[in-house]
């Protein structure tokens, strides 16, 4: 039974108007919507962009990295891949360019009302819909009443994007616990290492009263919910989870 009313989907279009690289592959876009009406989503979903191909048109579905604001701008983050016709195509547009959107879409969002801590776990770009939900949930200017957690797995200490936001997002919440952990670590490097798997059963083994957010690689999201159920024991209903190719 849906805890949330559906928002239909339906057609923007979009206009470019900020561009944050934020390692030498991955960029973050900020959107004003220009046609359509306001973009009403919460916040976990995902729009499909629709750019020009061929003579044709060719779309790729995208994380809102953003919480819902004012129905007129939202964010997105996304590497540029290799031989990749979109990604390439918006990591090279320039400000003020636009291009034609549908959604929101996807059920990839925090149940509510909450009850339990939170636990959400990320690798890459998977962290871009969990940015909106970690923002609809800290910065609306209530006290948390249940903890939140982040295990943020990457390679080095460069690619922990939006690294700045979620510690100050721990300063300013105590129950907020922000846990990067890197796969090659350097030898300054003196957070926690290894793969995000680790950290949660280091953390959360013996506990069972939390609902889990997994969004990342397909490899790293099937194992999460392997432990998740298997190991931990926890309900299907508990664990939630979007996966990339």
């Amino acid at each position: 039974m849906p805890t949330r009313p559906f928002i239909p989907p339906r057609g923007f279009r979009a206009a470019l108007r900020r561009v944050i690289e934020l390692t030498p592959s991955t960029k973050h876009f900020e959107w004003e919507i220009i046609d359509g009406g306001a973009l009403e989503f919460y916040a976990g979903q995902f729009v499909s962009l629709d750019v020009p191909h061929n003579g044709g048109r060719e779309a790729r579905p995208y994380s809102i990295a953003s919480a819902p604001r004012d129905g007129k701008q939202f964010d997105l983050c996304l590497n540029r891949v290799e031989n990749g016709y979109v990604s390439n195509f918006l990591c090279d547009m320039k400000q003020d360019a636009m291009v034609d959107l549908n959604g929101p879409h996807g059920s990839f969002v925090v149940s509510a009302p909450i009850e339990q801590e939170l636990v959400f776990i990320a690798t890459g770009t998977g962290i871009a819909p969990i940015r909106g939900m970690l923002s609809a949930l800290l910065d609306n200017g209530e006290q948390l009443i249940h903890d939140v957690w982040l295990l943020f797995g990457v390679r080095h200490p460069e690619t922990i994007l939006y690294r700045s936001e979620f510690e100050a997002l721990a300063e300013r919440h105590t129950r907020f616990h922000f846990i990067p952990t890197l796969s090659r670590p350097p030898a300054d490097w003196h957070g926690e290492t290894g793969y995000v798997q680790t950290h949660l059963r280091k953390i959360f083994a013996d506990r069972r009263e939390f609902k889990a957010y997994i969004c990342g690689l397909k490899a790293m999201v099937d194992e999460v919910r392997f432990i998740l159920k298997e190991e931990f024991g926890l309900d299907r209903k508990q664990i939630r989870f979007e996966k990339y190719d």
